[in-house]
């Protein structure tokens, strides 16, 4: 790739990766959960769903906006609408002061479902933009950065907010009139997906199909049951630390850890190809069966245990990214929006499905503690870092991308 070439795609990303910056928006009022549930008495431990429905929200979204926007509404106008719904939600619990609990659920349902349009919406524009496999992981785990540094200052900034009031949390919010700013200026109106695949359709001399593989489908369950089984140890990271100062600093720690491993796709793509993804997931499941057995009482280690929890996490944020880089290498171009829409979608589900693995397991178990749940549930993960391995083994990839379809249906299916 050319010296320019390098500097139009650097441009090309400002906006996308400003989008991304947007994806994690959940907790940006975590710090003002303890209030809230002092405003709300009867709430009890429903309180917790004011950041749960978010993920809940971006579910339904991620795959409505994957498969109208290019096709009934311009990229740029979807964005920018998202991004202004996003800002007007996400503020309105302090705009509409003394609104029930009810309300406020549903405008975080809203919320979620903004944030939900805009993000598969940035991993499609990286898909549709970089055209070489090793430099779309190495994009796609730019953004995986920049949505943890986002979740940083919106953490931040939404714990000196809480000080004022738990609505004033909510306008950490207002952050989202950056990116707004930065796409209206800045993106490009892209080809669609159809309008891509015709160009690609006149290179080749063949029809590129705009039909996605099922075989992407697994791979995004595999995300789904991975997020699921290992939000209890970040969920649970305060009860196993009984400091909350120093629980802070380990969870402010795993998002920096994210950030930084997000960088390190690239380069881990380059050497292990497909296979990043199950030495991903068996990573994160490995440590984080250490974790767990370093949480049993008698047995507590704080220095190891920040080991294992925050080198475990180098996999989980590795799983994310690495996964939209799976299913790029597997979906025609003609499908790119589409299968960015079901991957959102897929995601979220598996951190909104954290809380009841969690409950689920601890009824299996007959648990007396959230602590209990913890082995279990990692020693779940490694098993799924197996079936992922043999998933991987069955994949060849040459049959997929732009070619599939182009083949006998019998020999395209693993």
């Amino acid at each position: 790739m050319s010296m320019q070439t390098q500097e139009r795609l650097g441009k090309i990303m400002v906006p996308i990766m400003a989008i991304f910056a947007l994806g994690a928006s959940q907790g940006g009022v975590n710090a003002g959960m303890a209030t809230m549930s002092m405003a709300f008495p009867d709430a009890g431990a429903n309180i917790a769903y004011i950041v749960s429905i978010v993920a809940l929200g971006m579910i339904p979204s991620g795959i409505i906006s994957g498969a109208v926007t290019g096709k009934f509404i311009k990229y740029r106008t979807s964005i920018i609408a998202a991004i202004v719904l996003y800002v007007i939600s996400g503020c309105w619990p302090f705009i509409a002061q003394g609104t029930s609990f009810a309300a406020l659920l549903v405008s975080r349902f809203i919320f979620g479902f903004a944030v939900g349009w805009s993000y598969p919406l940035a991993q499609a524009l990286v898909f549709k933009s970089v055209a070489d496999e090793h430099k779309r992981a190495s994009w796609l785990g730019v953004g995986m950065c920049c949505f943890n540094l986002g979740s940083m200052i919106m953490e931040f900034a939404g714990g000196y907010l809480a000080v004022i009031s738990w609505q004033a949390c909510f306008l950490v919010y207002l952050i989202g009139i950056i990116p707004l700013v930065v796409v209206i200026f800045t993106l490009k109106e892209p080809e669609t997906d159809a309008q891509q695949a015709e160009d690609l359709a006149k290179a080749t001399g063949q029809a590129v199909k705009a039909k996605i593989p099922p075989i992407t489908f697994c791979y995004m369950l595999m995300l789904t049951l991975v997020t699921g089984f290992a939000m209890p140890t970040i969920l649970y990271c305060s009860f196993v630390i009984a400091d909350p100062i120093v629980a802070g600093w380990i969870l402010s720690a795993m998002t920096l850890v994210g950030a930084v491993s997000g960088l390190t796709l690239g380069p881990v793509y380059k050497k292990l190809g497909k296979w990043t993804l199950p030495v991903s997931i068996l990573v994160l499941g490995v440590l984080y069966v250490a974790a767990a057995l370093l949480s049993q009482p008698g047995s507590f280690n704080l220095a190891l245990y920040a080991v294992a929890f925050l080198v475990g996490h180098w996999g989980f944020a590795i799983i994310i990214p690495g996964t939209g880089d799976m299913v790029t290498n597997l979906t025609p171009i003609a499908a790119a929006t589409r299968a960015m829409g079901f991957n959102t979608a897929f995601h979220q589900l598996g951190c909104f499905i954290g809380t009841p693995i969690a409950a689920l397991v601890m009824s299996l178990v007959g648990g007396a503690s959230v602590i209990d749940v913890l082995l279990p549930t990692a020693i779940a993960i490694v098993v799924l870092g197996v079936i992922d391995l043999i998933l991987v083994g069955c994949t060849k990839i040459e049959k997929y991308g732009d070619a599939y379809g182009k083949i006998d249906a019998g020999s395209a299916e693993d």
